[in-house]
């Protein structure tokens, strides 16, 4: 998962409140639990320093009736709601924190890893293009509509009409290929599902070429004729997304044990700290989601280590104390670094990371 989608966060001036509530609501009895949740955690962030406007604007959230949610995580500064996001399941217990930096590592361990693709549902006339990336887009393509059956007239006539079909599917089956190549180049698709009419299908990943053919997976669920049942397709794109995202988190952790003899891998957290602070981790990896202990860090996000005197000497003047996740997320989303949240990692405190490069 990379983090760039939380740098307007850091951008904000701290102190944070960060809050993490169950706001489900779908019966009234849930309603009024809700209302009383929020209430202990509105009196404990007011007893933690959090100002009235702040408080408010975390309340018009977290009581919108609109919008309910299972869950909700929220950081707020400044009378502002910074960030706020769905949680996939409503959290266990009630967190409020107020910290110089958002406390956003228990979100990052549960949130849905984005992972870009598109989704083609095709016929012999064209296809519905669905890219996901940032955001959701819906392409539409309709190619050449006569001739486009095959017909059985008999006589010189069947092979002149079968002849022109099939050219026929193969042209429009062309248009959607450089389609789909347009839109899996905009949002960078680490795989190209595709769906519909046999014979399109094949003719679409047969143009597609290279580098995007080898990311097609064809399905047999889902058509592109209207009315169709979408929920079928719908949980085969939700399996072959967790099938990539299992494939990826494999292949980061092999590069882990194989580079932590040879120094392309760091494992702890004070190896790791230092490998974030130069610049050189290309993949975060936090056991279970959970880091233990704390850091110093300064203004800039690369301003980080595991003693005072280290950031000083450095020339941060006034090195600023913190829970550990916090100061190792803002450090990974300011270097674009990705995270990662294997269940199990044999390294020190459950914390390693991949090196882009390894220093001189």
């Amino acid at each position: 998962m990379k983090l760039a989608y939380l740098r307007p966060l850091y951008e904000r001036p701290g102190p944070f409140a960060s809050v993490y509530l169950a706001t489900e609501r779908h019966t009234a009895d849930a309603a009024k639990a809700l209302a009383l949740r929020w209430r202990h955690a509105r009196i404990e962030l007011g007893r933690l320093g959090v100002d009235d406007a702040t408080l408010d604007a975390l309340e018009e959230i977290v009581t919108d009736r609109d919008n309910a949610a299972p869950g909700r995580a929220l950081f707020a500064t400044g009378g502002q709601v910074v960030h706020h996001e769905v949680l996939p399941e409503p959290p266990a217990q009630v967190t409020v924190e107020m910290s110089e930096l958002p406390y956003v590592m228990p979100l990052l361990a549960v949130r849905p890893e984005p992972i870009p693709h598109v989704c083609v549902k095709a016929d012999r006339m064209g296809a519905e293009i669905i890219s996901v990336g940032d955001k959701r887009q819906v392409t539409t393509v309709d190619g050449v509509d006569w001739p486009i059956r095959k017909v059985r007239a008999g006589g010189w006539s069947e092979s002149h009409f079968q002849r022109n079909a099939e050219e026929t599917w193969e042209a429009n089956a062309r248009e959607v290929a450089a389609a789909v190549a347009r839109e899996a180049e905009a949002v960078d698709a680490a795989v190209i599902i595709v769906a519909g009419d046999v014979r399109a299908r094949e003719l679409i990943t047969g143009d597609l070429g290279e580098p995007w053919a080898g990311r097609a997976v064809i399905t047999e669920r889902g058509a592109r004729n209207a009315g169709a049942d979408e929920e079928p397709l719908e949980k085969e794109v939700a399996r072959i997304l967790r099938e990539v995202q299992d494939r990826h988190l494999a292949e980061v952790m092999a590069r882990f044990r194989e580079g932590h003899g040879r120094g392309d891998a760091v494992a702890g957290l004070e190896a790791v700290t230092e490998a974030l602070r130069n610049g050189q981790v290309d993949t975060l990896l936090v056991a279970g989601g959970q880091v233990s202990g704390e850091l110093w860090f300064g203004p800039q996000a690369h301003e980080l280590a595991t003693g005072e005197k280290t950031l000083q000497e450095l020339g941060v003047p006034d090195p600023h104390r913190g829970p550990a996740g916090s100061v190792l997320a803002r450090a990974a989303a300011a270097t674009d670094a990705e995270i990662l949240f294997p269940q199990e990692l044999d390294a020190p405190g459950g914390l390693g990371a991949v090196l882009r490069y390894t220093q001189p």
